[in-house]
């Protein structure tokens, strides 16, 4: 057992510090976009309302103030305007990626009819 800073201890063995974990705004739960199905952990992932509060519903890279930032009404459309910008997010290759959403995507809740 080792002392973390602030008198907490810790069973791992580990001396990190709660602050690093403080940027898991949710902990353990795992939240995917209904967009484009990526993984959300950490404030920075969270796509935000007209108001500045998070959303649990999407990530930044497909939702901001309110709004979806690719106004596409197709999985073609929004793959064509956005799969450069998730290449670099997930650093993936685009076109191994854009063959993965596109079979997952329509699965997700903003694309299914």
């Amino acid at each position: 057992m080792t002392q973390e800073p602030g008198g907490v201890s810790s069973l791992k063995g580990g001396g990190g510090s709660r602050e690093y974990m403080s940027e898991f705004a949710r902990g353990r739960i795992d939240l995917n976009c209904e967009s484009c199905g990526f993984n959300m952990r950490r404030n920075s992932d969270f796509g935000t309302e007209a108001d500045g509060a998070y959303t649990e519903r999407y990530c930044s890279i497909c939702y901001a103030n309110g709004a979806f930032r690719h106004a596409a009404s197709t999985v073609d459309e929004f793959l064509n305007l956005s799969i450069e910008e998730f290449a670099v997010a997930r650093k993936s290759g685009s076109g191994k990626l854009r063959l993965t959403m596109k079979k997952d995507l329509p699965r997700l809740a903003r694309w299914k009819k």
